[in-house]
């Protein structure tokens, strides 16, 4: 998922506005996502003394009925269940196997049973060594970071630091330092409410968003920043204001492109050759 034209330009003000009217209106009601009609907005507005104009509210009408469709006609039917991504990466790591990849399998957060590999991110880590080697005809090693075990560095032609990132991203290409793509992922199949730590990732996913832009503004150097979401059931069935939160997040320019559940099987390739090549 990539941004709408029609928004990508708008001032922090635009999104300031949509988050209080969502935030006072509601994001869903009875497994729907909520759409605001001209006199709700009106209302909500006058009643806590916020100034607004015809413009203002007609493009927060526009813009947010984008994001229920959005949600409600994508975002949904390409969500996984956690047996549905297990599947998926059964039909991938054979491939794994007999080609001799290098990309880790690693295991969730989980315990006990619910203890099995992060079948998304091994997904993703699959796909991307296959598009690299497919470019490149590497096959010797990995071709990019699978695992980051440090924080992101940005230098300039004379090796000075320019930028560095707060946390530790799930991948980079082709390296941490000076990346040209970095990524995380939000992979939650077994977890039985939203909690804070879920919470806690979007947030993070906005203030990520923050430092690559300050770099681009500062110094012109650019870093294409993807969020990887999936759980049918953590984000839709629980999560569904946080997933409007992500769409604003999106539009507002604090992450690149959101890739969520079934999408990585298409775009995911095809967004990582733009940069391989």
């Amino acid at each position: 998922m990539r941004a709408f034209d029609e928004f990508k330009d708008s001032p922090m003000s635009f999104w300031a506005f949509i988050r209080f009217v969502t935030e006072r209106l509601g994001y869903s009601k009875d497994g729907k996502i909520n759409r605001y009609t001209k006199e709700k907005i009106e209302k909500v507005c006058n009643s806590n003394g916020i100034y607004h104009y015809d413009k203002l509210v007609n493009d927060a009408i526009k813009y947010t009925d984008m994001r229920a469709n959005l949600l409600s006609d994508f975002v949904k039917s390409h969500l996984m269940t956690g047996e549905e991504a297990h599947n998926e990466f059964n039909l991938l790591y054979p491939m794994h196997q007999k080609e001799h990849f290098f990309c880790q399998l690693p295991l969730n957060k989980q315990k006990g049973e619910m203890k099995q590999i992060a079948y998304f991110t091994a997904i993703i880590n699959i796909l991307t060594e296959k598009t690299i080697r497919n470019i490149t005809g590497n096959y010797h090693d990995l071709g990019f970071d699978d695992d980051p075990r440090g924080l992101t560095y940005v230098y300039d032609d004379k090796h000075s630091i320019i930028g560095a990132s707060s946390r530790r991203f799930d991948g980079a290409y082709p390296s941490i330092n000076n990346p040209t793509i970095v990524w995380e992922i939000k992979e939650y199949y077994y977890n039985k409410s939203f909690g804070s730590r879920i919470a806690d990732g979007v947030y993070e996913t906005q203030l990520d968003g923050y430092e690559f832009r300050d770099l681009r503004r500062t110094y012109d150097y650019k870093v294409y920043h993807v969020l990887f979401v999936d759980s049918y059931h953590t984000w839709w069935d629980l999560g569904k204001s946080y997933l409007c939160r992500l769409i604003d997040i999106l539009n507002s320019g604090a992450v690149d492109e959101i890739i969520i559940g079934r999408e990585v099987f298409d775009r995911w390739p095809k967004l990582l050759n733009q940069f391989v090549k």
